[in-house]
């Protein structure tokens, strides 16, 4: 997970640079990173949010209350945010509408922000709680999601 991690916080890195270009060049490289992150997420990130969904948080859901763990809450809000901007981005690109620099910004720092909860916060209380064992159990129910040729291109 964590090496998903970091091909994610290198596309939020590129959205921001996108939402941050000179005025003449930004609305077009917002648009290409809008299509690259968009390859990104069908490529890597919905398998990604469903390893932490499906895997990860059942085996944590075992041994603690999820709905009591404000950061598994902010986690599973984030998610349902950017797989709603991946909607929104796929549809104005659809019909040829402009990504709006702000929506570009705006899921650039989510993303950051999110990748760093979890690596920082969340993650490290998890495998605390679940034990070397359970670790390993849900590292095989992981192997199961992805394709042997699943590779993370940015």
């Amino acid at each position: 997970m964590s090496q998903h991690h970091h091909f994610a916080l290198i596309q939020a890195l590129e959205m921001r640079r996108a939402a941050e270009a000179p005025a003449e060049k930004r609305q077009a490289a917002v648009e290409r990173q809008a299509e690259k992150f968009i390859r990104f997420w069908h490529k890597t990130g919905q398998v990604h949010f469903r390893e932490e969904e499906e895997v990860l948080l059942a085996a944590y859901a075992r041994h603690v209350r999820l709905d009591r763990d404000t950061d598994v809450m902010r986690m599973i809000a984030d998610h349902a945010e950017i797989r709603g901007m991946v909607q929104d981005f796929e549809m104005r690109l659809e019909k040829k509408l402009a990504v709006p620099v702000e929506a570009m910004a705006h899921l650039a720092k989510l993303l950051h922000d999110h990748v760093r909860l979890e690596e920082n916060e969340l993650f490290p209380r998890i495998e605390k709680v679940l034990g070397e064992e359970n670790l390993n159990a849900m590292g095989r129910g992981l192997t199961r999601l992805h394709s042997k040729t699943d590779v993370c291109d940015v």
